[in-house]
């Protein structure tokens, strides 16, 4: 089987052009699985999957994470969602982030379908950790070699367009260190493992040490263009590394609804 691809941008992403949702095949599987490899993101639009299917595409690239609290009842999705009763996430813009950095497993990859799309606003953006990293000035390399971070999530108070402030964390919060730069366990390639989203310091540094470097840092990633930008449409399918890839919500019309199904998958440990 011989698909027909469209790259989307210079360093990831590739868009299936011929995808048939009603010959998913074993030989279908290993080209996703191939292609999540090598590019890291794969899109499908107008997809036509429902949510087998769905699952079927998710489970070539690796198992289902059931890391997430919600997640542990068997639910093999959960949907970012306005529309949904249980839907999370609901509105409001997101800084870049990689889901799961406050625990001690992040996750290898996430899908997302598309279910209903705003009209204006509501793009995932994406950014590529691994070139951040690579493209970095070299005084800032420096400046971070051997450091860790870490990041935390505040179920009382964490908001999607604010960083957290440490000095207001409730009781409630997961939390874990990874380096700085971190190496990709599966891959093994060297990533810029920081977000305004989650990071709250720097290990080993005063507090003033740590804000002004997580404030070099984030103002270089802001420096750093979208490489790629995606406008949903319903029936819209992607598979992306949480890893490779940080990614951002933009803002929208909290009177336009926007839902989508996620499924999380699960990093190999070693």
């Amino acid at each position: 089987m011989g698909m027909h691809l469209k790259p989307l941008s210079d360093s990831f992403g590739v868009e299936i052009l011929d995808f048939d949702a009603n010959n998913i095949t074993d030989e279908t599987r290993g080209a996703i699985k191939l292609l999540f490899d090598n590019h890291q993101l794969v899109l499908i639009r107008n997809s036509g999957v429902n949510e087998e299917q769905h699952l079927e595409l998710v489970k070539a690239v690796g198992p289902i994470s059931t890391t997430d609290e919600i997640m542990k009842d068997g639910r093999q999705f959960t949907y970012i969602s306005n529309v949904h009763s249980d839907g999370r996430v609901p509105n409001g813009e997101l800084f870049y982030h990689s889901d799961h950095m406050f625990l001690d497993t992040p996750l290898k990859g996430i899908s997302l379908y598309s279910i209903e799309a705003p009209e204006h606003g509501g793009e995932t953006r994406f950014l590529n950790a691994a070139r951040a990293f690579r493209d970095m000035p070299e005084s800032l390399k420096k400046r971070i070699e051997g450091l860790s971070a870490r990041h935390v999530y505040d179920y009382n108070a964490n908001r999607g367009d604010a960083r957290p402030d440490p000095s207001k964390l409730s009781d409630k919060v997961d939390t874990s260190v990874y380096p700085v730069v971190w190496v990709h366990p599966e891959s093994g390639t060297p990533l810029l493992y920081i977000s305004k989203l989650f990071t709250t310091e720097v290990i080993g540094l005063s507090r003033e040490e740590s804000d002004k470097l997580l404030d070099d840092l984030f103002a270089y990633l802001d420096s750093i263009p979208d490489e790629y930008a995606h406008k949903w449409r319903p029936g819209d399918l992607i598979i992306w590394d949480n890893l490779h890839l940080q990614h951002a919500r933009a803002d929208f019309p909290e009177t336009e609804r926007r839902a989508l199904r996620r499924v999380p998958i699960a990093l190999k440990v070693a």
